[in-house]
């Protein structure tokens, strides 16, 4: 397989799988909230850089969502509609795993990183095409 394609396919595998372990985290009878939060921030970074990726963007070595997307928008029309209720995402790649002030990941505020993670996942993947059937 090409190696631009080949490390777009595991973007996409590596955001699947955080997507997983955010669920996996959210159905456990003592769910770490934060935990499930950083996963879901890790979904959307890697599924965006795989898009980029795919794309021959360089977007660098960010955390940042509202970044990641304002450049992706310059290769996927329509992705500029999570803009508003992604950038919460960018708190949860760092500040959630440190002990710091108002740190605290609610259940309501992780099940709505997992719902946002999992739009942008879905709508990314939607225009990519089956990397498994490419030569």
């Amino acid at each position: 397989m090409d190696p631009k394609l080949e490390m777009t396919r595991q973007w996409i595998m590596r955001a699947d799988d955080d997507l997983r372990l955010a669920e996996l985290i959210m159905g456990d009878s003592e769910p770490v909230y934060w935990a499930a939060a950083f996963h879901a921030q890790q979904c959307a970074e890697k599924i965006l850089k795989g898009l980029l990726t795919f794309h021959d963007v360089r977007a660098g070595k960010t955390h940042d969502i509202g970044n990641l997307l304002k450049i992706s928008v310059s290769v996927l029309d329509g992705l500029e509609q999570f803009k508003d209720r992604a950038g919460v995402l960018t708190t949860y790649a760092v500040d959630s795993r440190y002990p710091v002030p108002h740190g605290n990941v609610s259940k309501e505020e992780a099940a709505k990183a997992m719902e946002t993670a999992r739009s942008i996942f879905e709508f990314v993947i939607e225009a990519l095409p089956n990397l498994e059937k490419l030569p």
